[in-house]
């Protein structure tokens, strides 16, 4: 019985309200990118939203939050955004520009899973954990760029690299050079990148 009230009092904290083509939910001060619902080819996620007369910081996206979107090609997420949840741009067959906000430490499991047309990305310095398969099937991801020194293979998911294009130019910080090599090969980046 504690279990369920506790479950209970959780979800009647939180409310899901509409921002422009944007679906949130907000509790405290706080709020969670569930939903796009717009048809924009440029989406950029903003800092904060404001209800009524309270405004939000947008911490995290959703598990699924712009799934498949059909028209999204560039998207820009914002300095306030700490977490990317699995699946959130699964299958984006168009995305073809991606800024990561640099306060992101979570990018989830199959997260840009099958953005076949994503040609680069910046994973920031505070990123500390990316999911399997974020990047899988990234066919064009010919540019990676890791800022990062957090990274170790417990916190990086298997295959979270593996079909991305064959001849990458991945940039890695000095100091984790010889690190990162083994460490990405082990997650899928293929032997012709450098």
């Amino acid at each position: 019985l504690a279990a369920f009230m506790s479950v209970f009092f959780v979800s009647a904290s939180a409310k899901t309200v509409t921002s422009g083509d944007f679906k949130f939910d907000v509790a405290k001060t706080a709020a969670t990118l569930i939903e796009y619902t717009g048809d924009a080819k440029t989406v950029k996620i903003p800092n904060t939203i404001k209800v009524k007369d309270k405004t939000y910081k947008v911490t995290s996206i959703a598990e699924d939050a712009f799934e498949k979107d059909t028209v999204l090609t560039k998207v820009t997420i914002g300095s306030n955004i700490t977490s990317i949840g699995a699946s959130a741009f699964f299958g984006c067959k168009k995305l073809t520009t991606v800024t990561i906000g640099n306060n992101v430490t979570k990018i989830g499991e199959k997260a840009f899973y099958k953005c076949e047309k994503l040609k680069k990305i910046t994973i920031p310095s505070k990123v500390s954990t990316i999911g399997k398969q974020a990047f899988y099937g990234c066919k064009k991801l010919k540019s990676i760029t890791i800022k990062t020194t957090k990274l170790t293979s417990k916190k990086v998911g298997s295959k979270a690299f593996k079909g991305i294009y064959a001849k990458a130019t991945i940039k890695v910080p000095k100091k984790k050079l010889n690190t990162y090599k083994k460490l990405l090969k082990s997650k899928g980046v293929g032997s012709k990148a450098k």
